[in-house]
């Protein structure tokens, strides 16, 4: 009889390089929210991978970078937590990026793990460019377990991680329920979506200084009825949330009723305002739970 393995998976790597796109890839399900805008990832998200012979509990983390901003510091301070909850470190490059390729800081912070490095985004370059990023990464990470090409967009190399994963991890049964895809409330399924609206219809600072908040869900036969609110830092990022005539909100709530409604496998109405909270990123009370209330 085959040996079944279970065990849990942290990914980590710099902003942008595409690890919310592959935990929803892994996971089969929108667990978190999807931007080409960097640092969309706030919260560490547990993601579960279920097959006849594995169960895999991943965490999506957010992008490690050096700032002085309050909220990043704390975004990287959870990152690097996740290291030592799992497993297996799972280190994420962008290989269309050059910018991405120094990741000396993360290394140095893994030296007791023997992570797998995958190089995303291989549906943006040349095959011939592959064989040069896999030796840069060589020389940064020597201890690495394997070097996985992927593209988590395209769902390209996925089985050949999910292989990689299954060496490593250690034997034992199953930690979680199989039908168990992620342990976020509904309510963080909302919000991440909504979040996810802002992020690609806002640009500079504003998708930064705002969170979300689901209020109130009545679920009534066929529809539910949800209350939300988009909080911002103060009266001007208040108005190009709404917009003129309240058109960006307008955009933003019938792009993101859309997506609930295929989350909820129902009509929804969504009622969605926008509040001012001028602390919201002062504390990390609020920073980190506002979008998980």
């Amino acid at each position: 009889m085959k040996e079944f393995k279970c065990g849990t998976v942290s990914i980590i790597g710099k902003p942008n390089t595409g690890k919310s796109t592959l935990i929803n890839a892994l996971t089969g399900k929108k667990i978190s929210a999807v931007s080409d805008k960097p640092n969309t990832t706030r919260n560490k998200i547990l993601g579960v991978y279920n097959s006849e012979d594995c169960q895999i509990i991943f965490l999506d983390t957010p992008g490690i970078q050096k700032s002085s901003k309050f909220l990043n510091r704390i975004m990287v301070q959870s990152s690097y937590q996740a290291i030592g909850e799992s497993d297996i470190v799972l280190v994420i490059v962008d290989g269309s990026r050059k910018s991405t390729f120094n990741t000396d800081e993360i290394a140095s912070k893994i030296v007791d793990k023997k992570p797998v490095i995958a190089i995303n985004k291989i549906d943006l370059i040349k095959k011939s460019k592959i064989l040069s990023i896999l030796n840069v990464l060589t020389d940064q990470f020597p201890i690495a377990e394997s070097f996985v090409p992927i593209s988590a967009l395209e769902e390209e190399g996925l089985d050949i991680l999910i292989e990689e994963f299954k060496k490593a991890l250690p034997v034992g049964e199953k930690i979680l329920p199989e039908d168990m895809v992620t342990d976020q409330p509904e309510k963080f399924y909302i919000s991440e979506i909504i979040r996810e609206k802002i992020f690609n219809t806002f640009y500079q600072e504003v998708p930064y200084r705002t969170a979300v908040v689901i209020e109130d869900i009545v679920d009534k036969r066929n529809n539910s009825s949800i209350q939300a609110y988009i909080i911002v830092e103060n009266t001007h990022h208040k108005q190009i949330v709404i917009g003129k005539n309240g058109s960006m909100i307008k955009k933003i709530g019938i792009e993101s009723r859309a997506d609930i409604e295929n989350f909820l496998s129902c009509k929804v109405f969504l009622d969605l305002r926008v509040k001012i909270d001028p602390t919201w990123l002062k504390t990390k009370e609020k920073a980190f739970n506002y979008s998980s209330i």
